[in-house]
């Protein structure tokens, strides 16, 4: 049986990966091969954040006392990064070359029915990839410390 993480550096997916390996399987990452896919355009930057900030975010409003209804808070991580800048530092964290390339959606679903996804997964991670536009823009309040090197070195490369 051939497992594959599809988004192995997502905040699931990180935890899957390292769930397998501890259980003494070795899951397919695709990072593996040496691409960073995507069907968006590959100079549009775009927030990368790492989880931890996440969790920092929403621990800190979900514990402070001045605020009550629905609220919506914005991560954006320390800086808005093209795709190729992220393929740059994903190279630089792991040790490994990795080369930011766009596909088109018929070939992103191609792979992820290779990958073993239903049709209805599938067309939930081409919706979610097609367009992103942050809710809030950049902020102070917005913008967290953690870079995509500093969180792929310490949980993406130990997977490889």
């Amino acid at each position: 049986m051939t497992i594959a993480v599809t988004t192995p550096s997502g905040h699931v997916g990180s935890h899957v990966v390292r769930m397998l390996c501890q259980a003494g399987v070795r899951p397919r990452v695709l990072l593996r091969a040496g691409r960073l896919t995507t069907i968006r355009p590959l100079d549009e930057p775009m927030p990368w954040v790492d989880p931890r900030d996440i969790a920092a975010v929403a621990t800190g409003r979900l514990l402070a006392t001045d605020w009550s209804g629905r609220q919506v808070q914005a991560v954006h991580g320390p800086a808005d990064l093209t795709w190729t800048d992220a393929a740059a530092a994903l190279s630089t964290a792991t040790g490994r070359t990795i080369e930011a390339r766009q596909i088109t959606a018929d070939e992103q679903r191609a792979a992820l029915r290779g990958a073993g996804l239903s049709e209805v997964v599938i067309e939930g991670i081409i919706g979610m990839s097609a367009g992103f536009t942050p809710e809030q823009p950049r902020s102070a309040l917005t913008t967290t410390p953690s870079s995509l090197v500093g969180w792929a070195a310490t949980h993406l490369r130990p997977a490889l």
